[in-house]
C-alpha cells in the first residue's frame, strides 16, 4: 500500500465518490490515490475532524458486489447508513449486488494499547509525522485494532480510523505465563481466518512487549509459524522496517532457532536465487544475519 506523498495531499471524495451519508461514503476506485493501493473497487471512507479518511475496501467492482455484513460487523457501519448507502448508489444507476457471506469481528487475544512516553499520542490522516494531518489523539492505555501495517505504522480501526506511530504502541498478550500461552495458541490458530493479522501481533509482541520467558514462548510460536504458515510469517515481516525484521530474527536466532525454519529460509533463498527473483525484504535481512 502506497503511503501518501506529503507534499501532495488527496481528498479521495474529489476523485470519485458515489455515494455519501452522513459521514461515511462510499468511493470508485481503480488507481492509487493517497493510501489507497493501486486497485479497482469500492471503498469506505468514514469523515474524522473534517476529513475524510480511506477505511477499508467494501466490495469489488465494476459492477459492486458490497458486503454488508463486513460493513456492518467489522468496520461498524450502522445499518440504517449502509441501507441509505446502497439505495443511494442504486439510484444513480449502479447495479449493486450484495455479498451474502456473514462476517465477525473476531476479537483478538493479544491486544494492541497505546504507549507513549509523552502522551497523548496523534492519529494522522496518513503514515507520516506532517504538519495538518493530525485528526485526533489518544491515550496511554487506550486498545487499538489493526488493519494495515506500513514501514514503522499502524492503520488502525478503533476506537477511531487514521494511523499511529508503531513505536507508541505495543502488544500485551496477559501478565501470567500460563495466559499468554494460552492466548498465543488462541493467536497461531486465528491465523487461517485472520490471515496477516494475526501472524502480525505476533511479530509486534516479538519486537516490543515479550520479555523473558514470554518472549520464550512467543519464539516457540514463531517457529511453528516459520514451519507451517511461512508465507504467511514473510508476508507479515516484509511490511515492517529493517530494524523490526533484523530485531525479531536475531531473536528467534539467538534462542536457537528450529532447524526446520532455518531449512524454510534457505531453500526459499536458494530458489529465488536459482529463478533469478528478487529476495523479499525478510528473505534479505535473514541472508544478511547469517552471513555475518
Amino acid at each position: 500500500m502506497a503511503a501518501r506523498a506529503p507534499s501532495a495531499p488527496v481528498i479521495p471524495l474529489e476523485i470519485g465518490a458515489i455515494a455519501t451519508v452522513e459521514n461515511y461514503a462510499l468511493a470508485n476506485v481503480s488507481g492509487g490515490v493517497g493510501d489507497l493501493p493501486v486497485i479497482e473497487g469500492y471503498y469506505l471512507l468514514k469523515k474524522q475532524s473534517g476529513q475524510w479518511i480511506v477505511v477499508e475496501r467494501a466490495g469489488e467492482g465494476p459492477g459492486p458486489s458490497i458486503g454488508k455484513s463486513w460493513l456492518l460487523s467489522v468496520l461498524d457501519v450502522p445499518e440504517g447508513v449502509i441501507s441509505q448507502l446502497i439505495n443511494t448508489l442504486r439510484a444513480t444507476g449502479n447495479e449493486v449486488e450484495m455479498d451474502d457471506a456473514v462476517y465477525t469481528d473476531i476479537p483478538m487475544p493479544c491486544i494492541t494499547q497505546i504507549d507513549d512516553p509523552n502522551p497523548p499520542t496523534n492519529v494522522r490522516l496518513a503514515p507520516a509525522a506532517v504538519v495538518g494531518n493530525v485528526i485526533d489523539q489518544l491515550p496511554n492505555g487506550a486498545e487499538v485494532r489493526v488493519m494495515e501495517v506500513l514501514n514503522g505504522w499502524l492503520k488502525i480501526r478503533r476506537p477511531l480510523v487514521g494511523w499511529v506511530s508503531m513505536d507508541l504502541t505495543r502488544v500485551s498478550c496477559d501478565s501470567s505465563p500460563a495466559e499468554v500461552q494460552k492466548n498465543l495458541e488462541i493467536l497461531y490458530s486465528l491465523e487461517g481466518e485472520l490471515g496477516v493479522e494475526a501472524t502480525d501481533t505476533l511479530v509486534r509482541y516479538l519486537y516490543r512487549g515479550a520479555k523473558g520467558s514470554f518472549a520464550e514462548v512467543a519464539l516457540g510460536y514463531f517457529n511453528e509459524l516459520a514451519i507451517n504458515r511461512f508465507y504467511a510469517l514473510v508476508a507479515a515481516l516484509d511490511k515492517h522496517t529493517e530494524e523490526v525484521r533484523r530485531q525479531v530474527l536475531q531473536q528467534a536466532i539467538t534462542a536457537g532457532i528450529h532447524p526446520q525454519t532455518r531449512a524454510n529460509f534457505e531453500q526459499e533463498i536458494a530458489q529465488s536465487e536459482t529463478l533469478s527473483i528478487p529476495l523479499s525484504p525478510t528473505l534479505k535481512t535473514w541472508k544478511r544475519l547469517n552471513q555475518n
